[in-house]
């Protein structure tokens, strides 16, 4: 009886201290990982974001720097839409800032 028992203690012993050694395992092959870079539709969504503003506003942000009219912004917004397609100026803002939004974390909700 006291072997049974002894037997139970010890196999509940191993499968914690196998899980103990995953969680470990696993920490450490997250912590070593290089990180994934994001793409150019993952910055946009990043920026509007912790911004508040809407990923329309982040073009409209971008074309200032650019001789691009308000009419050319809604077109490359609705291709953007509904093909992904980032136009050059979008690209150059997020180039140029990459640095800073890449220090930005997205809050949870």
């Amino acid at each position: 009886m006291i072997s049974l028992m002894l037997y139970g203690i010890l196999a509940v012993c191993v499968l914690a201290l196998a899980g103990v050694l995953y969680r470990t395992i696993s920490n450490k092959d997250k912590k070593t990982a290089p990180e994934q870079s994001l793409s150019m539709e993952d910055y946009l969504y990043k920026i509007a974001r912790v911004t508040g503003h809407s990923e329309y506003d982040v073009f409209c942000k971008s074309a200032e720097v650019w001789p691009v009219s308000k009419d050319k912004i809604d077109q490359d917004f609705t291709r953007y839409l509904q093909q992904q397609d980032i136009p050059h100026y979008v690209n150059d803002f997020v180039r140029r800032n990459k640095k800073h939004i890449d220090e930005l974390h997205i809050p949870r909700f």
